[in-house]
């Protein structure tokens, strides 16, 4: 089932990996490559992206479902294919998610601005970076309402796939 969890980039790929417990996932290298993938899937997938000032042409056979906690909920018209977006695009919505959490990075030796974020997620070894890891794991176990948010969506649609009734989710809102 991991093959069909597609995230876009570094950084949601070993947040991905953290949430889900597992050690493989499809992962992407932009948005537009998690388009063509999740279009070429007949089966349930879910495709993790940033919300970008252009949306993928994909969205257009979807529906917004929910919207919370920094994140939006597509289901796709027709097929079992769900897209979350973070919101905003990756490095500024990093830097809310460690805001709202009260997780501490100085350890870490990450960068704290939304630049130095900016240049280290795109850095091709970023995955295997120890530090990324443990912030991933950090943010994972915090208290944050955004990480239990994409962490109940994640896990629920993971553990039920095909079966997925997106009005669960919708039952399971947290207030924000």
């Amino acid at each position: 089932m991991e093959m069909y969890i597609l995230p876009e980039c570094y950084f949601d790929t070993v947040l991905v990996k953290n949430i889900l417990r597992v050690k493989r996932i499809n992962h992407q290298k932009s948005c537009y490559k998690v388009e063509s993938a999740i279009r070429g899937i007949d089966d349930f997938a879910v495709g993790i992206i940033d919300k970008d000032k252009v949306n993928i042409g994909y969205l257009e056979e979807c529906n917004l479902e929910i919207k919370q906690n920094h994140l939006l909920l597509w289901k796709h018209q027709t097929k079992k294919h769900y897209i979350i977006q973070l919101v905003p695009a990756l490095e500024k919505w990093i830097v809310n998610v460690i805001n709202e959490s009260n997780v501490d990075v100085e350890d870490l030796n990450l960068p704290q601005d939304f630049e130095g974020l900016k240049e280290y997620t795109k850095y091709k070894f970023v995955s295997e970076s120890e530090e990324l890891k443990n912030l991933c794991k950090r943010l994972v176990n915090s208290d944050s309402k955004t990480m239990a948010t994409l962490s109940h969506w994640l896990n629920y649609l993971f553990e039920h796939n095909r079966n997925a009734d997106i009005n669960v989710l919708k039952e399971n809102v947290r207030t924000t």
